[in-house]
């Protein structure tokens, strides 16, 4: 997301790890990224962020870009003690997925942020989607900067974020990953699809589709997502 929103798009996921008894920490994936970074570079990062805590995480979550990188970080031995959740994280991207995730990248610098923003918004949304004012969509990021610097960081997260995800594949560590594993995803998205997910060879890892959802299942379609996390949550429990 080009601002930051400290978490709230990730509410309707807590939910069922809180209820589970689990802390939740909320990361922005971007904020480690460095000038001149790739995929690797950013995901070797969060590595040593995250080893450095007194405890690994039971739990690793990841939404879209935070999905790649989780499944990118799943070559660490510290993460196989883990469960792992992904929303719209794509697994391998092909050329339609990389033609999009360009268009809307290059759209910041030729047509501005506002426009690379509606781009952006005509692929991740829902069914039945129109367009709307931030102040009427609880989950819009398409509200005015305060100034030309806001906008200027804002266009420069966005499309950074969309071309770390140029030629992603994570498949190997996503295949050779021993814990339990759900991919969660909009079966309406025109971003993200099923075709970009991939699971490995045990019988713990899965994908489910949210019907009549996009890119954000969890914001189109919260109870069956919120039923969804809670079954994966209470199937490892059982």
């Amino acid at each position: 997301m080009p601002r930051w929103d400290h978490g709230t798009f990730f509410r309707q996921v807590a939910g069922p790890l809180l209820t589970s008894g689990h802390r939740v920490t909320v990361y922005d994936t971007l904020s480690l990224l460095r000038e001149g970074d790739d995929l690797k570079a950013l995901v070797d990062r969060w590595a040593a962020h995250l080893v450095s805590g007194a405890d690994s995480p039971d739990v690793l979550a990841g939404n879209a870009l935070g999905g790649a990188v989780v499944q990118a970080l799943l070559t660490h031995d510290w993460t196989h003690r883990a469960r792992v959740l992904l929303l719209s994280g794509p697994t391998v991207a092909d050329d339609e997925l990389n033609t999009k995730l360009e268009r809307i990248a290059a759209a910041v610098g030729a047509q501005g942020l506002s426009a690379a923003l509606h781009l952006k918004e005509e692929v991740v949304r829902g069914p039945g989607w129109e367009p709307r004012t931030a102040s009427r969509h609880p989950h819009s990021t398409t509200a005015a900067p305060a100034s030309s610097r806001e906008e200027e960081w804002a266009g420069r997260r966005l499309s950074a974020g969309m071309r770390l995800l140029h030629d992603v594949d994570v498949r190997e560590p996503v295949r050779d990953f021993p814990g339990p594993l759900l991919h969660v995803y909009g079966e309406q998205s025109l971003l993200v699809q099923r075709k970009h997910l991939a699971t490995g060879p045990r019988p713990q890892h899965h994908c489910v589709g949210i019907p009549q959802a996009g890119m954000r299942p969890h914001a189109d379609q919260p109870a069956l997502t919120k039923e969804a996390v809670a079954r994966f949550l209470g199937a490892e429990e059982s």
